[in-house]
Protein backbone atom coordinates (compact mmCIF):
# COMPACT_ATOMS: atom_id res chain seq x y z
CA UNK A 1 0.00 0.00 0.00
CA UNK A 2 2.67 2.40 0.87
CA UNK A 3 4.81 1.60 -2.29
CA UNK A 4 1.06 2.77 -4.77
CA UNK A 5 0.57 5.96 -2.53
CA UNK A 6 4.44 7.12 -3.23
CA UNK A 7 3.99 5.94 -6.78
CA UNK A 8 0.78 8.03 -6.93
CA UNK A 9 2.35 10.98 -4.98
CA UNK A 10 5.48 11.29 -7.62
CA UNK A 11 3.02 11.20 -10.02
CA UNK A 12 1.15 13.93 -8.76
CA UNK A 13 4.51 15.88 -8.02
CA UNK A 14 5.41 14.83 -11.95
CA UNK A 15 2.26 16.22 -13.33
CA UNK A 16 2.87 19.41 -11.62
CA UNK A 17 5.90 19.93 -12.95
CA UNK A 18 5.05 19.41 -16.07
CA UNK A 19 1.88 21.85 -15.80
CA UNK A 20 4.06 24.76 -14.18
CA UNK A 21 6.43 23.91 -17.13
CA UNK A 22 3.61 24.14 -19.71
CA UNK A 23 2.08 27.01 -18.25
CA UNK A 24 5.56 29.28 -17.88
CA UNK A 25 5.96 27.99 -21.74
CA UNK A 26 2.86 29.33 -22.51
CA UNK A 27 3.54 32.45 -20.73
CA UNK A 28 7.15 33.19 -22.27
CA UNK A 29 4.94 32.16 -25.89
CA UNK A 30 2.86 34.90 -25.01
CA UNK A 31 4.96 37.37 -24.30
CA UNK A 32 6.98 37.06 -27.02
CA UNK A 33 4.00 37.25 -29.42
CA UNK A 34 2.87 40.66 -27.71
CA UNK A 35 5.86 41.55 -28.40
CA UNK A 36 5.86 40.85 -31.90
CA UNK A 37 2.49 42.64 -32.12
CA UNK A 38 4.02 45.88 -31.15
CA UNK A 39 6.24 45.43 -33.91
CA UNK A 40 4.33 44.65 -36.26
CA UNK A 41 2.03 47.98 -35.85
CA UNK A 42 5.25 49.91 -35.53
CA UNK A 43 6.15 49.22 -38.71
CA UNK A 44 3.09 50.57 -40.33
CA UNK A 45 3.26 53.54 -38.34
CA UNK A 46 7.51 54.83 -39.29
CA UNK A 47 7.91 57.50 -41.49
CA UNK A 48 9.50 56.35 -45.43
CA UNK A 49 13.27 55.38 -45.14
CA UNK A 50 14.87 59.16 -45.93
CA UNK A 51 18.09 59.00 -43.77
CA UNK A 52 21.49 56.39 -44.56
CA UNK A 53 21.84 53.84 -41.96
CA UNK A 54 25.48 54.11 -42.30
CA UNK A 55 26.54 57.85 -42.47
CA UNK A 56 22.51 59.37 -41.40
CA UNK A 57 23.23 61.45 -45.02
CA UNK A 58 20.06 62.04 -46.82
CA UNK A 59 19.49 58.90 -49.37
CA UNK A 60 20.00 58.32 -52.94
CA UNK A 61 17.92 56.54 -55.17
CA UNK A 62 20.33 54.78 -57.26
CA UNK A 63 22.29 53.73 -53.74
CA UNK A 64 20.18 50.46 -52.66
CA UNK A 65 20.75 47.12 -51.72
CA UNK A 66 17.83 44.62 -52.15
CA UNK A 67 17.07 42.30 -49.06
CA UNK A 68 14.06 39.73 -49.01
CA UNK A 69 11.92 42.16 -51.08
CA UNK A 70 13.28 45.16 -49.02
CA UNK A 71 15.37 47.73 -50.28
CA UNK A 72 17.64 49.22 -48.45
CA UNK A 73 18.87 52.91 -49.69
CA UNK A 74 22.13 54.54 -48.84
CA UNK A 75 23.25 57.92 -49.75
CA UNK A 76 26.99 56.72 -51.29
CA UNK A 77 28.40 54.05 -53.63
CA UNK A 78 30.54 53.38 -49.91
CA UNK A 79 28.18 52.65 -48.20
CA UNK A 80 26.41 49.96 -50.31
CA UNK A 81 29.28 47.48 -48.83
CA UNK A 82 28.69 47.71 -45.42
CA UNK A 83 24.76 47.16 -45.62
CA UNK A 84 25.55 44.23 -47.54
CA UNK A 85 27.72 43.11 -44.52
CA UNK A 86 25.08 43.10 -42.15
CA UNK A 87 21.82 44.06 -44.21
CA UNK A 88 19.69 42.76 -41.16
CA UNK A 89 21.69 45.57 -39.02
CA UNK A 90 21.25 48.27 -41.25
CA UNK A 91 17.56 47.56 -41.26
CA UNK A 92 17.41 47.59 -37.42
CA UNK A 93 19.25 50.98 -37.78
CA UNK A 94 17.22 52.07 -40.07
CA UNK A 95 13.99 51.99 -37.94
CA UNK A 96 15.75 53.22 -34.56
CA UNK A 97 15.57 56.14 -36.51
CA UNK A 98 11.90 56.15 -36.94
CA UNK A 99 11.78 54.87 -40.60
CA UNK A 100 10.89 52.12 -42.41
CA UNK A 101 12.61 50.12 -45.55
CA UNK A 102 10.45 50.28 -48.58
CA UNK A 103 9.64 47.32 -50.41
CA UNK A 104 11.41 46.66 -53.39
CA UNK A 105 9.88 46.82 -56.99
CA UNK A 106 7.30 44.59 -58.04
CA UNK A 107 7.23 43.40 -54.52
CA UNK A 108 4.11 43.39 -52.24
CA UNK A 109 3.54 43.05 -48.06
CA UNK A 110 2.07 39.21 -47.89
CA UNK A 111 -1.57 38.99 -47.44
CA UNK A 112 -2.24 35.68 -48.84
CA UNK A 113 -0.72 32.34 -48.00
CA UNK A 114 1.91 31.54 -49.63
CA UNK A 115 0.82 27.71 -50.50
CA UNK A 116 -2.93 27.89 -50.24
CA UNK A 117 -3.17 31.30 -52.15
CA UNK A 118 -5.76 32.07 -49.69
CA UNK A 119 -6.15 35.34 -47.12
CA UNK A 120 -3.10 34.64 -43.98
CA UNK A 121 -3.99 33.73 -40.58
CA UNK A 122 -1.92 36.07 -38.15
CA UNK A 123 -1.68 33.52 -35.47
CA UNK A 124 -0.49 30.96 -38.23
CA UNK A 125 2.76 32.08 -38.76
CA UNK A 126 6.59 30.93 -38.41
CA UNK A 127 10.19 33.07 -37.75
CA UNK A 128 13.60 31.94 -39.09
CA UNK A 129 16.64 33.62 -39.75
CA UNK A 130 14.65 36.76 -38.70
CA UNK A 131 11.77 36.40 -41.52
CA UNK A 132 8.63 35.82 -40.36
CA UNK A 133 5.82 34.18 -42.65
CA UNK A 134 2.29 33.96 -42.09
CA UNK A 135 0.05 30.87 -43.73
CA UNK A 136 -3.82 30.25 -43.11
CA UNK A 137 -3.65 27.11 -41.36
CA UNK A 138 -1.04 24.68 -39.19
CA UNK A 139 -0.64 22.41 -42.35
CA UNK A 140 0.47 25.02 -44.65
CA UNK A 141 2.87 26.14 -42.21
CA UNK A 142 4.06 22.71 -41.20
CA UNK A 143 5.16 21.95 -45.40
CA UNK A 144 6.37 25.43 -45.68
CA UNK A 145 8.94 24.88 -43.02
CA UNK A 146 9.88 21.12 -44.07
CA UNK A 147 11.85 22.89 -47.41
CA UNK A 148 12.14 26.24 -46.07
CA UNK A 149 14.76 27.23 -48.14
CA UNK A 150 13.19 26.25 -51.60
CA UNK A 151 9.89 27.85 -50.15
CA UNK A 152 10.74 31.16 -49.32
CA UNK A 153 12.44 31.44 -52.51
CA UNK A 154 9.36 31.06 -54.51
CA UNK A 155 7.70 33.20 -52.59
CA UNK A 156 10.01 36.22 -53.26
CA UNK A 157 9.85 34.66 -57.06
CA UNK A 158 6.28 35.70 -56.72
CA UNK A 159 7.12 39.20 -55.48
CA UNK A 160 5.53 38.50 -52.28
CA UNK A 161 7.69 40.37 -49.51
CA UNK A 162 7.99 38.25 -45.81
CA UNK A 163 8.11 40.41 -42.76
CA UNK A 164 11.97 41.14 -41.73
CA UNK A 165 12.23 41.18 -37.82
CA UNK A 166 14.92 43.32 -36.28
CA UNK A 167 13.97 43.14 -32.44
CA UNK A 168 17.02 44.32 -30.29
CA UNK A 169 17.98 41.56 -27.69
CA UNK A 170 16.02 42.02 -24.14
CA UNK A 171 15.69 38.58 -23.05
CA UNK A 172 18.47 36.39 -21.31
CA UNK A 173 18.47 33.19 -24.13
CA UNK A 174 19.06 30.73 -21.73
CA UNK A 175 16.97 32.27 -19.02
CA UNK A 176 14.51 34.25 -20.39
CA UNK A 177 15.33 36.43 -17.66
CA UNK A 178 16.33 40.31 -18.46
CA UNK A 179 19.36 41.30 -19.22
CA UNK A 180 22.47 42.28 -17.24
CA UNK A 181 24.92 44.58 -19.56
CA UNK A 182 27.78 43.75 -17.18
CA UNK A 183 27.36 39.73 -18.28
CA UNK A 184 28.11 39.64 -22.35
CA UNK A 185 30.20 37.69 -24.37
CA UNK A 186 30.92 38.46 -27.72
CA UNK A 187 31.05 36.41 -30.77
CA UNK A 188 31.50 36.37 -34.47
CA UNK A 189 31.55 40.47 -33.95
CA UNK A 190 27.91 39.94 -32.01
CA UNK A 191 27.79 40.95 -28.50
CA UNK A 192 25.09 38.72 -26.62
CA UNK A 193 23.61 39.40 -23.14
CA UNK A 194 22.62 37.45 -20.25
CA UNK A 195 21.59 37.75 -17.19
CA UNK A 196 23.85 35.99 -15.04
CA UNK A 197 27.39 34.93 -15.73
CA UNK A 198 26.20 31.50 -15.19
CA UNK A 199 24.33 31.39 -18.50
CA UNK A 200 27.33 33.28 -19.84
CA UNK A 201 29.27 30.09 -19.04
CA UNK A 202 26.23 27.45 -20.65
CA UNK A 203 26.04 29.80 -23.48
CA UNK A 204 29.80 29.17 -24.41
CA UNK A 205 29.37 25.23 -24.67
CA UNK A 206 26.79 25.53 -27.62
CA UNK A 207 26.70 29.16 -29.11
CA UNK A 208 25.16 28.33 -32.53
CA UNK A 209 22.17 26.79 -30.89
CA UNK A 210 21.28 29.87 -28.56
CA UNK A 211 21.87 32.39 -31.83
CA UNK A 212 19.73 30.22 -34.03
CA UNK A 213 16.90 30.19 -31.29
CA UNK A 214 17.13 34.14 -30.70
CA UNK A 215 17.23 34.51 -34.65
CA UNK A 216 14.33 32.62 -34.88
CA UNK A 217 12.60 34.81 -32.32
CA UNK A 218 13.68 37.91 -34.69
CA UNK A 219 16.13 39.43 -32.75
CA UNK A 220 19.09 40.75 -34.02
CA UNK A 221 21.82 40.82 -31.89
CA UNK A 222 24.03 44.04 -31.26
CA UNK A 223 27.30 44.23 -33.47
CA UNK A 224 30.77 44.58 -31.30
CA UNK A 225 31.97 47.18 -34.05
CA UNK A 226 29.23 47.96 -36.09
CA UNK A 227 29.33 49.23 -39.43
CA UNK A 228 26.21 51.04 -39.38
CA UNK A 229 26.99 54.65 -37.54
CA UNK A 230 24.81 56.56 -35.03
CA UNK A 231 24.29 60.37 -35.96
Amino acid sequence: MKKVMSIMVLSVFCLGLSLFAFASENASAKKEDKRIAVELKAMKERKPQSKCPVMAGKVDEKNSVEYMGYLIKTCCPDCIAAVKKDPLGAIQKIRANGEEPALAANFKTQTVCPLSGKPVNDEAYVIKNNVMVKFCCPDCKAKFVKDWDKSLAAMLKKGEAPIILTMAQTACPLSGEAINKDSAVEYKGKKVYFCCDDCQAKFNASPEKYLQAMADEGIVLESVKSVILTH
